[in-house]
């Protein structure tokens, strides 16, 4: 039962996005998955690698220096909130061209939560099925008289 209760907590587990500090600290971590804001400038000058009117951009840190970040990027947002999915093309984003970094994040409050919902729901499931398939006993259909049967 416990490592039911394991899987169930790893397979609902929550993810948040906070921000990762001033742009220019941020540290290029190959894997860290991010959301980088972008300026108007940064939003101009990308038009050509990003598409147009793309205002953040959301992806994997491939690699960086202090002038830039390289992305592979799962998907863009434009200033009318509209997505457009990517399969991990890398883009070299100039840093001067972010506004923010959020860095997505393991939440285990949010977690835990998911976790206790799920977990008492397959409780309260087995308790009002009794582990047997029947949802109240004794009332199963060969039990007494049925329509008509008096």
């Amino acid at each position: 039962m416990l490592r039911k209760v394991v899987l169930i907590l790893i397979l609902t587990g929550c993810y948040s996005y906070q921000s990762a500090g001033p742009v220019d600290s941020v540290a290029p971590l190959a894997g860290r998955r991010v959301t980088l804001r972008l300026t108007e400038q940064g939003t101009v000058e990308l038009v050509g690698q990003l598409g147009g009117g793309v205002s953040s951009v959301d992806g994997e840190i491939v690699g960086g220096n202090a002038e830039q970040l390289e992305v592979a990027v799962a998907s863009t947002e434009d200033t009318r909130r509209m997505t457009a999915d990517w399969k991990g093309e890398r883009v070299v984003i100039p840093r001067h061209a972010v506004a923010s970094v959020r860095e997505r994040r393991f939440s285990p409050g949010a977690t835990g939560l998911a976790g206790a919902l799920v977990v008492g729901g397959l409780a309260g499931a087995y308790a009002l099925f009794g582990g047997d398939g029947s949802v109240l006993e004794g009332r199963g259909p060969t039990q007494g008289p049925g329509p008509g049967g008096q």
